[in-house]
């Protein structure tokens, strides 16, 4: 399938006219209003269809040399196309537009940003699995990537592991500049996404006319919700408090860090308004669970077990399971999740309660002096010790799932174990 091609038959264009019941109270209370021909509809449909091309070319060339195209791309991503004088037409095209920042980039705003992630503390990992990941897997065309990949249930840890860890490589990052951990981490999992989708390309059961392109420009756009206005979206539910100032530093630094992984601008939320629009749509138009669906939500729900040690760890880990539940059920409305195989959670409603604490203390938090600084500093004190438990340690590889047990064509050097905050 070609970027002209007819749209995927994924695509659930229908529903923005008749729209499901709690999409349309969520739509009508927020006074959105969503047209078939609207050109960011527009846009989003015909994303399904393009992948990376300028990350694809590198990676096709790569193909003929692996490992002077390893060579070349570490010592591009670390030292800049200065210190690499021979490289490739490809990997030039590659880094040339990032070498220099995009005129609209607020370094006030990515700094906010950084501060505001750092209050979620152990809630955001919460909301990152409970909602946001849980959600994006209900989507039976977006996770085929990682199911034709190997990357169920048996790479789950690892998995999870790496999307943590590329989170905080994030927001240590001061401004995220060109050398930042943050920023080397996005074009690593980058080159990743386009090894990736090479091989899915190749293969002859990969169904273009049904999912698109693998990894297509439309599920990147949707994965920058994930960890911008779906995550702060999240927060709220639980009690947390945002300024509208906040909430658009978050969307604006999702945003470069998008550009930076290969997304098209265009169809990238730029405000939290934008952002909440979007999520609307992605939720309307992807189609709903299956079976890959399912195996890859029950693997996430069971990870707290999984890693759990002994009986007392067990007991907490089943805790921590139903808890997380009750979130999803929570965020994403018993449909979705019953949709998912996730199982029942009456209680969920009790959590209502606990956000009006929550809501409470925040309150006293956007009053009182010292108190925000002090949310963020242990707010990024726990994300850093849960990542660390997560991981066991260990750096973190992004390489293609498929290539794990036997030596990648093409590894990445690990990601950087410290970062300066």
């Amino acid at each position: 399938m070609s970027d002209t091609s007819l749209v995927p038959t994924r695509w659930q264009g229908h529903r923005l006219v008749r729209e499901d019941r709690p999409y349309r109270r969520l739509s009508r209370f927020l006074k959105i209003d969503i047209q078939p021909d609207d050109a960011d509809v527009v846009g989003l449909r015909e994303g399904l269809t393009r992948g990376d091309p300028v990350a694809d070319a590198f990676v096709e060339w790569a193909a003929t040399d692996p490992r002077r195209a390893r060579e070349l791309f570490d010592r591009v991503v670390e030292r800049g196309l200065v210190a690499a004088p021979d490289a490739p037409e490809a990997l030039v095209r590659w880094f040339a537009p990032l070498e220099s920042e995009p005129e609209w980039l607020d370094h006030d705003a990515i700094r906010l940003a950084r501060r505001v992630m750092h209050r979620g503390g152990a809630a955001a990992g919460t909301i990152l699995t409970a909602m946001a990941l849980m959600g994006g897997y209900r989507s039976s065309a977006a996770v085929k990537p990682l199911a034709m990949t190997g990357a169920l249930d048996k790479m789950v840890v690892r998995r999870i592991a790496e999307t943590s860890r590329f989170v905080l490589d994030v927001i240590e990052s001061d401004g995220l500049g060109r050398f930042s951990p943050g920023f080397e981490s996005a074009c690593r999992v980058r080159l990743m996404h386009a090894m990736v989708r090479r091989s899915l390309k190749r293969r002859d059961d990969w169904d273009f006319e049904a999912w698109g392109m693998p990894i297509n420009q439309t599920d990147m756009a949707a994965t920058q919700l994930e960890f911008s206005a779906i995550y702060l979206s999240g927060l709220m539910v639980l009690g947390f408090r945002f300024t509208p100032e906040e909430r658009d530093a978050v969307m604006h630094l999702w945003r470069y860090v998008g550009v930076i992984m290969g997304a098209d601008d265009a169809l990238l939320a730029h405000d939290y308004r934008a952002g909440v629009r979007q999520m609307l749509i992605h939720g309307l138009t992807n189609p709903h669970a299956d079976d890959d669906s399912r195996a890859l939500a029950k693997a996430l729900h069971e990870l707290p077990e999984r890693l759990a040690v002994g009986p007392a760890q067990k007991l907490l880990a089943r805790m921590l399971m139903r808890y997380r539940v009750c979130v999803s059920r929570m965020t994403l409305g018993d449909e979705a999740v019953d949709d998912i195989g996730l199982p029942p959670a009456p209680e969920h409603r009790l959590l209502w309660g606990l956000s009006a604490v929550r809501f409470g203390l925040e309150t006293v938090r956007t009053h009182l002096p010292g108190a925000t600084p002090l949310a963020e500093w242990r707010g990024l004190r726990l994300q850093r010790r849960v990542i660390t438990e997560l991981g066991g340690g260990q750096d973190v590889h992004y390489v293609p799932y498929a290539d794990r047990k036997a030596k990648a064509r093409m590894p990445l050097r690990a990601g950087r174990a410290t970062h300066p905050s």
